[in-house]
């Protein structure tokens, strides 16, 4: 079964237990039966359902609610049943919710399984692979395609009628799969007619040496290709359900989180084209590297932050240009001071923000002239005198934060306001490229400014003669 927690319908909840709680306040504690679900709608939580074995007198702002075997962050009360009486005691329903529930904690693990919320469809070069995602012995696929498939010496990356959504990852002796769900097409389509959530993909980590280890080590790397995968997928998905088996097979670990999930309104383009699902594996290692330096975990975790927010609109377009701005600054002090060492932090401070944005473009071997095919940029760029798409960006940006009369009357007019879609739009690409120059990537990605169809990925800027 590839799930432990299955989901019948698009949106529909999960249930995680069912069993005991204890309701208190106090020193005063009562039992009661109760069960908790991972609920997506309106926006993902964990829900706890509970009702006291007796009557209890209690104040209803001042509940706490634990659950006996489990350690809970975050547990609030967030609905008490209106119909009932203080002073009578009345026997009622309690609902709470809770950031996180964990078990088994302290446990040592062969191997962790998880599902994961909301990742796209891909597909790499392949054999269909059926059941739990195990073991993970490297397959020579070639050798295993069909008869009705012809051989060929093309390499690898460019033969594409024979795939799978399946793909391992590596970093640092673990070995993680990530397995389709069955029957992908029915869910994608379902999220695409209604939006939402659904579980897409599971998946298995374990040691390429098979030796066991901790539960803090299982989610050091879980955590990484959780943030792995909000990059790839250029908005948030999670693992919001884990668990890990012990040295006899059995289940002796699991983990439910309350996850931050972009819901599937509509699909995000990034920089991962979804046809090139090699390109997952090529990248998790030097991901994992960077996300673990303790000198650029936080910068690239901000930075994905506001990219996710930039590429989801989440601030509306205006306000999602601002935040990319804002990345594309961070990112050129990471790459032209930190990678480059072209100029001082302090030189960097003191530029203006096109010439930062020009050192960061330089940097990346990305010329600063505006894209052939962004004629409505170009024609504002022309229009106010700028330059290039460095100064355009900027004063764009500018007028949105300062916005004075002279600036609203730029951004606020019929080409500014053609524009901002344009300049949005070519800082996420910039974003993009900056990150995957931060990875040390020398492989294909997808150009979000010229690419027209699936299947186009070229190779990074400055990986080309």
């Amino acid at each position: 079964m590839f799930q432990q927690y299955p989901q019948n319908d698009v949106n529909g909840p999960i249930l995680l237990h069912r069993g005991r709680f204890r309701v208190g306040q106090g020193d005063r504690r009562v039992d009661a039966s109760g069960s908790a679900h991972l609920r997506w709608l309106p926006s993902p939580c964990i829900d706890f359902d509970i009702v006291p074995d007796k009557p209890f007198n209690f104040d209803p702002y001042a509940v706490t609610v634990e659950l006996p075997g489990f350690t809970t962050e975050n547990v609030f009360v967030r609905l008490v049943n209106s119909g009932y009486s203080v002073n009578r005691g009345s026997t009622i329903e309690i609902r709470a919710s809770a950031g996180s529930m964990e078990w088994g904690g302290e446990q040592s693990l062969l191997s962790a399984g998880f599902q994961i919320v909301n990742f796209c469809k891909f597909s790499a070069p392949g054999i269909a692979v059926s059941g739990d995602p195990t073991p993970m012995a490297e397959v020579d696929w070639t050798e295993q395609l069909p008869s009705a498939v012809p051989k060929t010496d093309m390499p690898a990356e460019q033969v594409r009628w024979f795939t799978t959504g399946t793909v391992g990852l590596k970093h640092d002796g673990w070995q993680i799969r990530l397995v389709d769900l069955p029957e992908p097409g029915d869910r994608y389509k379902h999220l695409k007619a209604t939006g939402g959530y659904a579980f897409t993909h599971v998946g298995q980590l374990t040691r390429i040496d098979a030796s066991a280890f901790s539960v803090e080590q299982a989610k050091e790397i879980l955590e990484s290709l959780r943030v792995f995968l909000w990059f790839a997928r250029g908005a948030a998905c999670a693992l919001p359900i884990q668990w890990g088996r012990g040295v006899d097979g059995e289940i002796v670990w699991r983990q439910f989180r309350s996850p931050i999930v972009d819901g599937w309104e509509r699909q995000y383009g990034s920089w991962f084209d979804e046809n090139h699902g090699e390109i997952l594996a090529a990248l998790f290692d030097p991901f994992c590297r960077v996300h673990k330096d303790p000198n650029l975990r936080e910068p690239l975790v901000v930075a994905l932050h506001w990219y996710r927010h930039c590429n989801t609109q989440s601030s509306g377009r205006e306000g999602s240009l601002v935040l990319g701005m804002a990345a594309l600054d961070l990112l050129g002090a990471l790459i032209v001071v930190d990678r480059c060492g072209s100029i001082t932090a302090e030189q960097y401070d003191n530029l203006s923000g096109a010439k930062k944005l020009r050192k960061l473009l330089s940097a990346l071997k990305v010329p600063a002239d505006i894209p052939q095919s962004y004629e409505k940029l170009t024609g504002f760029a022309k229009e106010h005198k700028l330059p290039d798409a460095c100064t355009a960006l900027v004063e764009l940006r500018n007028g949105f934060v300062h916005a004075n009369k002279k600036r609203r009357r730029i951004v606020l007019g019929s080409s500014g306001r053609e524009a901002t879609f344009y300049a949005w739009q070519l800082s996420l690409w910039y974003q993009e490229l900056a990150l995957l120059y931060l990875l040390q990537h020398r492989g294909g990605y997808r150009n979000r400014t010229t690419a027209k169809s699936a299947w186009e990925v070229e190779p990074v800027p400055w990986s080309r003669p």
